[in-house]
């Protein structure tokens, strides 16, 4: 028999469609990697829909009924403190069930929302709307992608969680401009009608055929029985072991995972959500969303340069390396005067914000492992909704104080050099230490 590597396919299940005979069996590409173009596909949808676009239904009703900036910012930060409450859910239906019915669901809410945002005629409005897509989004978000991916991979982890969400960046690119053309030359509701289209046809394909519920749903190992690299060996133990909650909140590194994770999200929110209206005054929608749409490309290099560059820096490396360029970033657009500096300062965060998410399942596995995956890193993911809450009000409130966002961005600068200071507690290994920290 030809010697199975990382890349070999699987010859369980795939049996009924080739010679049973050894000597037949073809090398194939692992179906993990499978999973990973996937949940590409499905982080198109959880950024290009349920994020990216947020500034541009707020961008459109400011222009079109006079709201303040600020008086909209109620609605994206329930969006994601409702989105941190749905993920502990989330996370123990994805560990009890698997990921099928939860990304169903999370389409039909998000469905649901747009037919809502469609319709806003007042403020409050858009809160309900808001609280129905952080639904959907909590379902097909870091808690299930990470999930998905956490049980495919080991020894290929960081890579492979870093691939997964190639499509927050496509689908940003695409999804933003084609909602803010679609608004401007027919009304939100063919931009929101659009995004309705779009999520079904691509979630719905992946949740029913594609997506597999970890190696062993389809008789394989994880990695396809590749042998861990001599530095990963160290934890395959901890990678197996089996976590409740309460033994995970016992340990120091949750909680300093969860604040760091959680003030890095807030510089995350608050610029996405004030991108578009802060651009808008100089740029115009359109400008605005190009500039977007290149915020997101950017975020498709520096996934780049992480999987190519990953195995050379450690996790704690490479996260505080991510939110020093990022704090460089919101620097150069609080005191930036022209253009270039706006398209620069976008465009750095954009490279270092796609490393900002795909890191926060990884150090949540490396910490405590992918069988329990789905409850811890539920928990933690609170933390993280909660921190995105309070970045979009902060700088909206700033706002109506008379402050600038100049004066916003430097607060935003200050969170993420908190985050970068508990990261050395939130990395190191969590291993169980007494039988009442594992699960029966």
């Amino acid at each position: 028999m030809a010697r199975r590597n990382l890349y070999s396919f699987w010859s369980g299940p795939s049996a009924a469609f080739c010679s049973h005979s050894d000597t037949t069996m073809t090398e194939k590409l692992y179906y993990g990697w499978i999973i990973v173009i996937a949940c590409n596909l499905v982080a198109c949808i959880t950024w290009g829909v349920t994020i990216f676009n947020q500034g541009v239904f707020a961008a459109y009703w400011i222009r079109e009924f006079g709201w303040s900036p600020a008086t909209l910012a109620l609605a994206p930060t329930l969006f994601q403190l409702w989105a941190g409450v749905a993920g502990v859910f989330v996370g123990r239906s994805v560990d009890h069930w698997g990921p099928k019915p939860v990304i169903l669901i999370g389409a039909v809410f998000i469905c649901v929302a747009l037919a809502a945002i469609a319709r806003v005629a007042a403020a409050w409005q858009a809160i309900p709307a808001f609280l129905l897509m952080g639904t959907g989004f909590a379902c097909i978000h870091t808690v299930t992608l990470g999930k998905i991916v956490a049980r495919w991979f080991l020894a290929q982890r960081a890579r492979a969680m870093a691939a997964a969400t190639f499509g927050a960046g496509f689908g940003g690119a695409a999804l933003v401009p084609l909602n803010a053309g679609l608004i401007e030359a027919y009304g939100i509701e063919a931009g929101c009608l659009a995004l309705a289209i779009v999520t079904l046809v691509v979630l719905i394909p992946m949740a029913l055929w594609v997506i597999k519920d970890g190696p062993e749903s389809m008789g394989l190992e994880i990695d396809n029985g590749a042998p861990p690299a001599p530095e990963e060996a160290a934890r395959v133990d901890n990678d197996t072991a089996t976590w409740t909650l309460a033994g995970a909140m016992a340990r120091p590194a949750f909680w300093a995972l969860a604040l760091a994770l959680g003030f890095g999200m807030l510089a995350q929110s608050a610029y996405l959500y004030h991108q578009t209206p802060f651009l808008e005054g100089r740029l115009g929608l359109l400008g605005a969303a190009g500039v977007v749409s290149a915020t997101t490309l950017a975020g498709i290099a520096g996934r780049v340069i992480f999987i190519t560059l990953g195995p050379r820096l450690s996790t704690l490396k490479w996260t505080t390396l991510v939110f020093g360029l990022q704090a460089l970033s919101f620097a150069i657009l609080g005191f930036g005067e022209s253009e270039a500096a706006l398209w620069g300062g976008s465009i750095l965060f954009g490279a270092t914000m796609g490393l900002v998410i795909t890191l926060q399942p990884l150090t949540v596995a490396q910490a405590f492992g992918r069988t329990s995956f789905g409850r811890i890193y539920g928990a933690i993911y609170f933390a993280i909704r909660a921190g995105a809450a309070v970045g979009p009000i902060a700088i909206g409130l700033m706002l109506v104080e008379g402050f600038g966002y100049a004066d916003g961005w430097l607060l935003v600068a200050l969170s993420l050099i908190v985050a970068a200071l508990l990261l050395p507690e939130a990395l190191r290994a969590s291993k169980p230490s007494s039988p009442s920290q594992t699960s029966a």
